[in-house]
Formats: C-alpha cells, sequence, structure tokens
C-alpha cells in the first residue's frame, strides 16, 4: 500500500475534484493526505475527502509542513501545479531530505505559463492531463525518450462513468448553451461575434456561471444590434436541469488558453449535447470532428456548424449519442485511478534524493515567477535584467505584449504573485507598468 502525500494550493474546481475522487477511491492501493496551501473558499470537495476519513492540513506553518515531509511513511509527494505562487514557493523552499516528488500539471503548457522543463527533469516524475502536453513547444529541446519516460498522463477529471442519461427537457427556439466563468480570462475575446455569426432567428443563447464580464458582451450585443436572447442563470450547483435545456453546446474558448481535460466539454458531452469548438490547443484532444461534435477554425465556421446542427436533428442527436458514449468510456474513476496508481509505481522505481528545485527557479518571487513563462520568459527577462529604474518604453512595451493571462486579477498572473509577495519591488514594478498600460487602453 502507498502513502501519498498531496500539496494543492486548495480543492476548488476541476482541481478538487479529481483529488477528493481519487482519494475517497476506497480500492485498498493508496492512502492519501492532503496539504491545502491556502483557506479553501468552497468547501465541497474538502467536506467529501474528510467525510472518507482523508487527513487535511490546511494553511500549515513552516515547521508543520517540514514535519508533514518528514515523515518516514510518505512514499510520494504530489504536487498539483499549475503556477500557483504558493506552489512555487513551496518548491524552492522545499526542505533537503530525501524524497520522491511527482509534479502533476494541471495546465496543458502549450501557451502561458507553462511548466520549466528543468523542473520535469529535476522532479521524480511529472503528470500530464492531456496528451496535448507531450506537443507543447516548451519541452521542444528534450529529447523525445526522455520526455516519454519521465512524463506519464493522468487525465484531470474524476470520471464520468456515474453520469446520469439525463432527459431533454422540452421547449421552443433552439438553445445554445454555455457553462463556464463568462469572462474573458476565458472566452474568446470575440465571444459576441462567434454568438452574431449563428445568424438564426430562433437560437438563445442560455451562459452558466459566474458573469463578470456581463455588462462588457450586454454592451457588445447592443452595438452589434443582436436580437437573440442572452440568458444569464449565474453559477449553479447541479448542471444536469440545465444541461437538459441545450440543444448544442456552444464553447469559443481564448486562442491562449491554458484548459486540459475541460470538464465544461466533457459535461456536456456526457449529456449528449454536442460541443462546438474551435480547432485548436486541447479542444482537438477532446472532440472528434464529426463523430462527438464539431471543431471550427473561426466565425464563420461556427456559424455554418450551428446552422448545420440547427438544420439537421437527427445528426445532432447521432453526435450527442457518440459523444456521450466516447466520455463514459474513456473517462471513468476506474481508470483514473489506475493511471495515477500505474505512475505512482514508476516513480516508487525511483530510490528517495534531496531535490534542488531552487536552482532552476531563482530566488526571488519575480524569479519564481518568470521560471514558468514559457515563451513570455523572455520579455520579463529583459525587464528584470534592466532593473527597475531602467524601465524603458521598448521594455514597457515587451511587458504589455505578453499573455493576456499574465494580465487578469487571479491565476498565476503578475497581479496574483504581488499580492503573495508585495515586498518584491520587481513584481509591483511589472504590476504597475501593466496597470499603467490598462488605463491608456
Amino acid at each position: 500500500m502507498l502513502n501519498i502525500l498531496h500539496i494543492t494550493p486548495h480543492m476548488g474546481g476541476g482541481v478538487g475534484n479529481v483529488i477528493s475522487r481519487l482519494a475517497t477511491c476506497s480500492d485498498g492501493r493508496i492512502i492519501h493526505k492532503i496539504v491545502l496551501l491556502e483557506e479553501p473558499v468552497k468547501n465541497n470537495f474538502v467536506e467529501i475527502a474528510k467525510a472518507a476519513g482523508v487527513p487535511i492540513l490546511i494553511r500549515p506553518d513552516n515547521l508543520e509542513m517540514e514535519n508533514s515531509l518528514a515523515i518516514s511513511d510518505i512514499d510520494i509527494i504530489v504536487v498539483h501545479w499549475w503556477h500557483h505562487p504558493r506552489i512555487a514557493k513551496f518548491l524552492h523552499d522545499l526542505p533537503r531530505m530525501p524524497m520522491r516528488l511527482i509534479i502533476w500539471s494541471h495546465i496543458s503548457n502549450l501557451t502561458v505559463p507553462a511548466l520549466n522543463p528543468n523542473l520535469l527533469l529535476a522532479s521524480t516524475r511529472v503528470l500530464f492531463t492531456t496528451e496535448a502536453s507531450y506537443e507543447a513547444e516548451v519541452f521542444a529541446n528534450l529529447p523525445k525518450n526522455v520526455l516519454k519516460d519521465k512524463a506519464g498522463l493522468v487525465y484531470g477529471c474524476g470520471g464520468f462513468d456515474d453520469f446520469p442519461k439525463i432527459d431533454r427537457e422540452q421547449h421552443s427556439g433552439f438553445n445554445i448553451g454555455y457553462l463556464g466563468l463568462v469572462g474573458y480570462s476565458k472566452l474568446h475575446p470575440d465571444f459576441v461575434d462567434f454568438c452574431d455569426a449563428v445568424n438564426i432567428p430562433a437560437a438563445k443563447f442560455i451562459l452558466a456561471g459566474d458573469a463578470p464580464a456581463k455588462q462588457q458582451v450586454d454592451r457588445q450585443i447592443r452595438e452589434k444590434n443582436i436580437k437573440n436572447p442572452f440568458i444569464y442563470i449565474g453559477y449553479v450547483n447541479d448542471i444536469k436541469p440545465v444541461l437538459a435545456q441545450f440543444d448544442v453546446f456552444g464553447y469559443p474558448l481564448m486562442p491562449y488558453h491554458t484548459c486540459t481535460t475541460e470538464n465544461a466539454i466533457l459535461e456536456a458531452m456526457a449529456a449528449e449535447v454536442p460541443p462546438v469548438v474551435l480547432n485548436q490547443l486541447t479542444e482537438k484532444y477532446i472532440v472528434q470532428d464529426g463523430k462527438t461534435g464539431i471543431l471550427v477554425s473561426g466565425r464563420e465556421e461556427y456559424g455554418q456548424a450551428m446552422n448545420l446542427l440547427y438544420n439537421n436533428p437527427e445528426f445532432r442527436r447521432f453526435l450527442g449519442k457518440n459523444a456521450r458514449e466516447h466520455v463514459l468510456s474513456k473517462f471513468t474513476l476506474k481508470k483514473l485511478s489506475d493511471s495515477f496508481y500505474r505512475n505512482c509505481e514508476i516513480a516508487m522505481q525511483q530510490p528517495k534524493q534531496i531535490l534542488n528545485f531552487r536552482k532552476h527557479m531563482g530566488n526571488s518571487p519575480a524569479e519564481w515567477f518568470i521560471s514558468c513563462l514559457g515563451k513570455d520568459c523572455q520579455s520579463f527577462k529583459i525587464s528584470m535584467e534592466a532593473e527597475i529604474f531602467n524601465q524603458t518604453e521598448n521594455i514597457k512595451k515587451l511587458i504589455l505584449s505578453t499573455s493576456p493571462l499574465l494580465k487578469q486579477s487571479n491565476k498565476s498572473s503578475v497581479f496574483h504573485y504581488q499580492r503573495e509577495y508585495p515586498g518584491d519591488a520587481m513584481l509591483k514594478t511589472w504590476a504597475e507598468i501593466i496597470g499603467e498600460g490598462e488605463m491608456r487602453e
């Protein structure tokens, strides 16, 4: 029996779902323990794990953390990684004691942030949550056999084999559904243009999820004189009654997102709602074009796909049926548990070692931040080498030209790191440059 210690910033969203499902899967092969590095905002997955008797330590101090890591019966430490600032500090401050450590990447590494390949090499093993990560440019200089031997695949979802069959709710018109954050930290920047391209008078757009961009979306709808109704129903705990209303799932995401096994797409597919998504990044690894959904190249094809599905309900049902069968067979709790255990067994073949991530990350929080920025690392590196009082207009333009994901308020952005480490002058400088740039726009 293996003893696994999970280190994660929190147990919200998809990460919380997969950790709680793994930790409560009573197959007798693994004992799980969990450390949360911050106070949970939503407790549902924490409570599920606690109810199953899984020990959870929340926001440990340095001594408590070191004691947790030093327990001799811990076989493997699993670090849940998406470049969160507290995980960066954890890896930097890792005590000098022998251990096996797996980095489980919950982002695709195709865009920004992206796991530094030196962290991959320094760890005992790395887990990807999508096949797409093997093609990531950030790993291009690694020998193929090294990447294949060092990195395993464990999907980042808790299994859909128990997802019930949903009866369609009778309704008039044509309902195009969306699940998830209605915000431009996820939506395609031309989301409203995609909706405008649909051009079906009977279409209704139903958006389920927190909607920080509602005012912006509504303004663009008015500017384009779109007559179709947009219905915001907010965040819902049970998405099944919502999915029952959808005829299709319209999900055009930004072209630089970090998603992997995108649960919203999988939930729609499990409910026999055919998805229409962009042929990009990880979407093309989830949806089989013409078999379990439709992949499109842009707005025009998005509109054409919606019209095809509107005018061909039999094809819609064909895609939906295939989508459900595919998801329920590929993404099961048993397959999740087996693939996780198999990768842990591979890691167990390595002896415990003293691991040093610090030499690949630098010493300051600003250095930790830029260490895993993929193609955008160089822009911040130039800025850092110029030092705080020599940030020229060209350097500021470099910072402002980096991924929009680094300029949002959370999710491993400049502002997220700066809030966590307010004493870091370089992070403060970058936050000021981005803030000034946004004011000028």
